[in-house]
């Protein structure tokens, strides 16, 4: 797993800076082309790092059409893996543990994953089954172990990477959460 990891992550970082806004660009069309971003929603994205693909021009779109945007956060409420913050023009960050930006807002503030009806999940690589490999820590899997019993309930997981990160055939584990769309630059798949 760490092997195939590195391969796809290696994938993402050759990518040039004019491939990387291209592919971001036709990412972000087909995203706010669908259905799911016609209403205001509750909408989480992340903050791109490591070649990952960016959702840097979805933010300006979306709050123009009224969602609500938050960003994950890892320090939270004492038994949860993870939480989602506001993620407004005026919000201010801090590092986390792994360098990785985060609002800075208080845990009152903070949403479950239940509470979010969109969630582009950040990943090294993904099949064409739904599946993904994450960096190896499991905060999404852990954050969204709910919809392992109720599938289609809220909130709408989207795999959101580059083409280039596609494999074969991904083997998931019993605790791996599986995606209910994926979009790269190529294509928008519902599974």
């Amino acid at each position: 797993m760490q092997e195939l990891r590195q391969f796809c992550r290696q994938n993402r970082q050759q990518l040039c800076k004019q491939q990387q806004f291209k592919h971001a660009l036709l990412a972000t069309q087909k995203l706010l082309r669908s259905n799911w971003c016609q209403r205001p929603k509750k909408i989480a994205l992340f903050l791109a790092q490591d070649g990952e693909l960016s959702t840097e021009l979805l933010v300006k779109p979306l709050r123009m059409r009224g969602h609500s945007l938050y960003l994950p956060i890892l320090k939270t409420l004492r038994g949860r893996n993870m939480a989602f913050a506001p993620y407004t023009e005026q919000t201010k960050f801090i590092p986390n543990q792994f360098g990785i930006l985060e609002p800075c807002v208080t845990q009152q503030q903070h949403l479950t994953g239940n509470q979010l009806d969109l969630v582009l999940t950040p990943l090294t690589c993904f099949d064409n089954f739904g599946n993904r490999i994450g960096m190896g820590g499991g905060f999404y899997d852990k954050t969204f172990a709910f919809k392992k019993c109720f599938l289609h309930h809220k909130p709408k997981l989207i795999g959101w990477a580059h083409e280039c990160q596609k494999v074969d055939k991904i083997f998931p584990k019993t605790w791996d959460i599986p995606l209910d769309v994926l979009i790269t630059e190529d294509r928008l798949i519902t599974f």
